[in-house]
């Protein structure tokens, strides 16, 4: 085996070897399908690189061109579903046949400056349209998604460059012929790990979010308040700066509950959930399930008057979502509410600061529910 055929055939497993790892890889549950294309892109890319290891013939090299035209848009289609968006499967599959109709033609007549050309064309455009997916319409971007972006980017200008260096100067363009040989399968490196490395993070951050989130409301859960909570405290009495809680609790639920049911219930706390969410809407500012029908919300350089300004709020917005409670005074779900605020070190714990919240919350549902009431310390 010569040199060349043994570089042909490292770059051709390396594109193996990523057709066998998205094997490996399941999309992510209610999305759409992607891995599979990239499977079919690199396996076809394998294909393309591997017939050049053989002294092929005209004929076979028009296959190698179609194999690499099926992994330059299998990746593109794969890209579109990775990123959740519709794709145009006319327009890809008309540049596609277009893209294997220039090559086999150009290939077929021996024209070498002409393919390149061709290249120099359609994988730019390919690469353009995938960086321009992972880079702006993709949501929850990782950073492997943003690696692969630039490196479609790069390989785009770089193609794209080439092409006009083959216009301008034919000597120059014979001397980028050898770090062309590196960039090829450096490219195929990068695009097949961080295109996997995408599904990895994806995942972990799923983990995350649900170790940290209550799976009935969608707010923070009791562990996610323990961390924020703990740093939010230590900022507090390091920058001497004020820290509100307000606990929050469902007035009569236990009653709503035996009357209407637990499902009523839980889409009761759904709603109250939402309510919560469009009220409190600061960066930094925390929404908690703290348990039951009680939530909490952290509220970091909060004073006491506007947090008891956004209690209040909060107690009228509940009450004008009129969901129904027969076994209430009001005829209908209300919510109590209990400040307390740590101002210039008037708590020594978190646990004092949140007793005082209770505290609050347990005089307003005292005094006739449906209140605020500020803790005084």
């Amino acid at each position: 085996m010569t040199t060349e055929q043994a570089y042909f055939l490292t770059v051709a497993l390396i594109n193996l070897v990523f057709a066998f790892s998205g094997t490996r890889i399941q999309d992510p549950a209610n999305k759409p399908k992607s891995i599979h294309f990239f499977i079919i892109a690199f396996s076809a890319n394998f294909l393309s690189w591997f017939l050049y290891v053989f002294d092929i013939n005209t004929a076979l090299k028009i296959v190698s061109a179609v194999f690499a035209s099926i992994f330059i848009w299998g990746m593109v289609v794969f890209s579109y579903r990775r990123c959740e968006y519709p794709l145009p499967w006319r327009l890809i599959s008309s540049l596609f046949l277009l893209n294997c109709l220039a090559l086999g033609y150009f290939t077929y007549l021996n024209e070498f400056y002409a393919t390149l050309h061709v290249s120099g064309l359609f994988v730019p455009l390919a690469y353009g349209i995938m960086s321009y997916l992972f880079l702006n319409l993709k949501q929850q971007r990782s950073p492997s998604d943003i690696i692969l972006a630039y490196a479609f980017a790069c390989m785009a200008l770089i193609v794209f460059a080439r092409s006009l260096i083959l216009d301008f100067s034919t000597d120059f363009f014979s001397a980028t012929v050898i770090s062309s040989q590196i960039i090829w399968p450096a490219f195929s490196v990068i695009s097949g790990v961080f295109a996997l490395l995408s599904f990895t993070e994806e995942a972990q951050l799923k983990l995350k979010q649900e170790s940290n989130t209550d799976q009935l409301t969608g707010l923070s859960n009791r562990r996610c308040m323990n961390t924020t909570l703990n740093n939010e405290w230590a900022r507090a009495i390091r920058y001497q700066r004020p820290l509100a809680l307000i606990m929050l609790d469902v007035d009569f639920f236990k009653s709503y509950n035996d009357y209407y049911g637990h499902q009523a219930g839980d889409d009761c706390l759904k709603d109250i959930a939402q309510a919560l969410r469009q009220t409190a809407q600061r960066a930094g500012d925390m929404t908690v399930r703290y348990g039951g029908e009680e939530f909490l919300l952290i509220l970091p350089d909060t004073d006491n008057l506007s947090a008891k300004h956004l209690a209040e709020h909060i107690c009228s917005s509940i009450a004008q979502l009129n969901i129904p409670h027969q076994h209430s005074p009001l005829k209908f779900i209300t919510i109590s509410a209990g400040i307390a605020v740590l101002n210039k070190q008037n708590y020594n714990s978190i646990t004092e600061l949140l007793k005082a919240a209770d505290t609050a919350l347990y005089a307003a549902k005292q005094n006739g529910r449906n209140q605020v009431r500020l803790t005084q310390h």
